[in-house]
């Protein structure tokens, strides 16, 4: 997260837009994937905040949400057979989500809105987050998005609203990827396991399609961003 405090970049100008969302792609990616050990923290909190919002739009109580220094997160709230479907499938799936929306947002033009989006949706999960690692993460990452929306002007302020989405798009899928190397499918505490329970669909399967999902919104969010759909 240093880089922002580099002003060196020579951020593309929005004559650009292919330039622009490559640069932000590769900080994203460097962020996403080599980094993976001190920002997947960014990734779970996208994680449970789609188990939370998808429980709330459902209109089932979210209790409390809990991290740890290890990447991982608990979302505590009962909802029962089927809505425990959407609510389940909405955790590794959300990184994806709400980076497709996003990214579509700002095809639009809508930089301020998707800055001040992501701290309107974090402020409101930190009044259920629970426990010291929730309160460091989700306010350390509130801090850096309150900064790149006040304290950045164009096109800095930009590309890295970009870098934000493009990591919320590449960061579903690294978590994918390192769920099923790690054979997490096979925790009784994992979404897909807590699926196959509910479902009788295997947990092998539910894995394959949050990959399949994530690496879709990575390809639908990246040519928007890109500019090569629609």
């Amino acid at each position: 997260m240093s880089v922002l405090a580099s002003t060196t970049i020579a951020a593309p100008t929005a004559d650009g837009p292919s330039g622009l969302a490559g640069t932000a792609a590769v900080l994203a990616w460097i962020m996403a994937v080599p980094l993976y050990r001190f920002t997947q923290y960014f990734g779970t909190v996208a994680h449970e905040g789609g188990h939370a919002l998808v429980a709330k739009l459902l209109f089932q109580a979210v209790r409390a949400i809990r991290f740890t220094w290890s990447g991982d997160g608990m979302t505590y709230t009962t909802p029962s057979w089927p809505i425990i479907i959407p609510v389940a499938m909405a955790g590794y799936l959300g990184p994806s989500a709400f980076g497709l929306f996003a990214a579509w947002l700002l095809t639009q033009g809508q930089t301020e809105t998707v800055l001040w989006g992501s701290l309107a949706f974090l402020g409101v999960m930190l009044l259920v987050v629970r426990g010291w690692v929730g309160w460091i993460i989700v306010p350390a990452l509130m801090v850096l998005l309150f900064e790149i929306a006040t304290d950045l002007k164009p096109p800095l302020q930009v590309l890295f609203t970009h870098v934000w989405v493009w990591f919320l798009l590449i960061i579903g899928v690294e978590q994918m990827l390192v769920f099923i190397q790690g054979k997490v499918y096979k925790n009784d505490t994992s979404d897909s396991v807590r699926l196959q329970k509910e479902t009788h669909i295997p947990s092998e399967i539910w894995s394959f399609v949050f990959l399949c999902g994530t690496i879709a919104a990575l390809v639908a969010g990246g040519m928007m961003l890109l500019h090569l759909a629609g």
